[in-house]
């Protein structure tokens, strides 16, 4: 063997002995890391999978109870699931669904404490602005059953969600009619219809309260339609 050759394998010798050691640890943690990534892709994947079949199973039974109210086996299995979902899969979408159709199944039953109790917690979850808009509305139509008409309002205050801006001014329109606010109402009512009016939504029912409050609806500027000629 050369000199140099020796000299490299000296080299080679002292590089191990200063290195050796943390490129072997450094290794061994990178393994764990990968191997700890792929464990919790797995298992995510798992609760996924888990959450939508239990899901599927609450649509199911409450598919069933719209059918026949009164299926004992089809609502045991409805708050079964949903109550799995909820407290087994709090994270997730399927949750906050479930919470939803419980509320929507109390509701049907004239539970308005259960309702209010689904309702409230949806509201308590990170939830995007979608669902938490859809549970607002419902939380303050339960108000008003209640004759809570202020916390209704304070309810719809808090949400400023422009995609719910018809139903919530409409809403507010009907409670504050109620509460004897004419012009608070007159106010929400034309909310609402100018919202209506920038997506060219029809409005018909919109219409009859406005002019209950002394507004005349503006009318819908719709595109003419296309003219054929003739032999078309």
């Amino acid at each position: 063997m050369s000199t140099h050759d020796d000299e490299q394998l000296e080299n080679l010798k002292r590089f191990w002995q200063d290195y050796g050691t943390p490129i072997l640890v450094g290794s061994s943690i990178a393994l764990a890391v990968f191997a700890g990534w792929r464990y919790w892709q797995q298992t995510k994947l798992e609760t996924a999978s888990q959450a939508a079949s239990s899901y599927q199973k609450t649509q199911d039974a409450y598919q069933k109870l719209a059918v026949s109210p009164e299926d004992k086996t089809a609502n045991t299995e409805l708050q079964r699931e949903a109550q799995r979902l909820i407290q087994d899969y709090t994270t997730t979408p399927y949750a906050l669904n479930a919470s939803l159709l419980l509320a929507k199944r109390a509701m049907d039953n004239k539970d308005l404490k259960e309702a209010e109790k689904q309702l409230r917690w949806v509201l308590t979850q990170p939830v995007d602005d979608g669902v938490k808009s859809i549970a607002t509305l419902r939380l303050a139509r339960l108000l008003v059953e209640k004759a809570d008409n202020k916390g209704a309002i304070d309810l719809l205050n808090k949400d400023t969600n422009a995609a719910f801006t018809p139903s919530r001014e409409e809403l507010r329109g009907d409670i504050l009619k109620v509460m004897g606010d004419v012009a608070g109402a007159q106010k929400a009512y034309q909310a609402a219809s100018k919202a209506l009016d920038e997506r060219k939504e029809p409005r018909p029912l919109l219409d009859m309260k406005m002019a209950d409050v002394g507004l005349i609806a503006p009318e819908i500027k719709r595109p003419s339609p296309i003219k054929q000629e003739a032999g078309a």
